[in-house]
């Protein structure tokens, strides 16, 4: 059987981690080792960590400094199992479903291996006590390069990739502050030099706080002025330019002549106003829905993306 490797994150999660490290251990695919990394943590997380490391062989804990969530997965990946053949990224506060790794496991092993392969899905969004609330919204325009250079939709809770694409991850390493987040930056690699695989099911309880309410709202109005401010206060350093200049300085060498005309004309058509004028209304890029998708050319005009 295929041995698939949890890469899991932590930082004062000492509330949830136990649940979380269970729903892990009751996987009903059976070669499965856990990598966790713990951030730095200043409440009890390792200590729950390290008796869990105990008593499961193959739970190992890595006691790190704080560095962020970024650089987190990042070491994460870079210190994966050598002998695994498919790795999943989980975070510290949700409730894996028994089937999360085996579903992406049987979609990921039906595809060339040699190929990256990108997995994530669909998750069910529940309360603190794990009570649901709603199904996360099937992404109605689909995954490409001409979504993923302006927007993630890969969350990376879902996230399940091969060796081909921790070896493209490998070889060229981004620097943490130039990209917006670490399943972003996968969701790129896959959308530019890999096959991405969306599943439609839901193998995933995700914990939806308080304090990460962003496009919650149920007046549509309200929820589009809420998401315009959000992308305009994240633009004032336009970390999605920062991260497509890094992705191009990278990978341009490997990169398709359509798909570096594309990157290009994204980065550069900012320099004049006429020409990026122009561009908005001829762009091939897009979100998910229509009105972001009209919010980033609000903002790539302005020059604020």
């Amino acid at each position: 059987m295929k041995k698939a490797q949890i890469l899991l994150s932590t930082y004062n999660g000492q509330k949830f981690i136990a649940q979380q490290l269970d729903s892990l251990l009751q996987q009903d695919h059976e070669n499965i080792e856990i990598l966790v990394r713990d951030d730095g943590s200043k409440d009890d997380t390792v200590s729950v960590l390290e008796s869990y490391g105990a008593k499961y062989p193959n739970i190992k804990v890595i006691k790190g400094e704080n560095k962020g969530v970024i650089s987190s997965f990042f070491d994460l990946a870079l210190n994966a199992s050598e002998t695994a053949d498919f790795f999943a990224f989980c975070d510290q506060d949700d409730f894996w479903k028994p089937t999360k790794v085996s579903r992406a496991v049987s979609l990921l092993g039906k595809e060339k291996s040699n190929i990256p392969l990108l997995y994530f899905s669909r998750l069910d969004i529940v309360d603190e006590d794990l009570q649901f609330i709603k199904h996360s919204p099937i992404p109605p325009k689909g995954a490409s390069l001409e979504n993923a250079l302006v927007q993630n939709i890969a969350t990376g809770c879902t996230i399940v990739f091969n060796r081909a694409m921790l070896e493209l991850f490998k070889s060229h390493v981004p620097a943490v502050n130039k990209i917006t987040m670490h399943d972003a930056w996968f969701y790129l690699l896959g959308a530019a030099f890999g096959k991405i695989i969306y599943d439609e099911e839901s193998h995933l309880l995700y914990r939806q706080h308080s304090s990460n309410t962003l496009g919650m709202a149920d007046n549509k109005l309200k929820s589009a002025i809420v998401r315009y401010k959000n992308f305009q206060k994240k633009g004032k350093e336009n970390p999605i330019t920062k991260q497509v200049e890094e992705f191009y300085h990278l990978f341009k060498d490997k990169l398709k002549a359509e798909q570096a005309k594309l990157i290009r004309d994204y980065l550069f058509k900012q320099n004049n106003f006429i020409t990026r004028t122009l561009y908005t209304f001829n762009t091939p890029l897009y979100r998910q829905n229509d009105r972001d998708t009209f919010i980033f050319k609000i903002l790539y005009a302005l020059k604020k993306y």
